[in-house]
């Protein structure tokens, strides 16, 4: 349930990054969406990495560096989790590269702080729920 509400949200914050791109600064909603979903649980990579290959096809008209970065999280996760412990700060690099890569399709820096400050309060709501779902 919670993996179709959030590639819907995705859907929805794709067609608004499609609609307003040339009236106003808005954040890249999809990708701060799909990216929390796999900072909060790197098991979601199965319906994350479609919704990043979907995102570049349709807003950057290729498949480009935010679904490769988003491709390499879950196994950089892996390595980062055996060696050094589960922790925040592994996975605040992470969504700091990964949101960086939207600098090579020309997105301004304040587009790219604000998806930022989108992906970390869905990242912290998302990594709640998973922890209350029972197993």
């Amino acid at each position: 349930m919670i993996a179709t509400s959030i590639a819907l949200l995705a859907l929805l914050g794709l067609s608004l990054n499609l609609a307003f791109s040339a009236s106003l600064i808005q954040p890249d909603w999809a990708m701060a969406l799909l990216l929390a979903g796999i900072l909060a649980r790197r098991h979601n990579w199965v319906w994350v990495l479609p919704g990043i290959f979907i995102h570049d096809i349709v807003l950057h008209w290729s498949v480009g560096l935010s679904f490769v970065f988003v491709a390499l999280i879950p196994f950089v996760m892996v390595y980062f989790d055996e060696h050094l412990g589960v922790g925040l700060p592994q996975r605040i690099i992470m969504m700091f590269i990964a949101t960086l890569s939207l600098l090579h399709w020309g997105w301004e820096f304040t587009a790219i702080l604000l998806t930022l400050c989108f992906c970390v309060p869905i990242w912290y709501l998302l990594t709640s729920l998973y922890a209350q779902k029972p197993a």
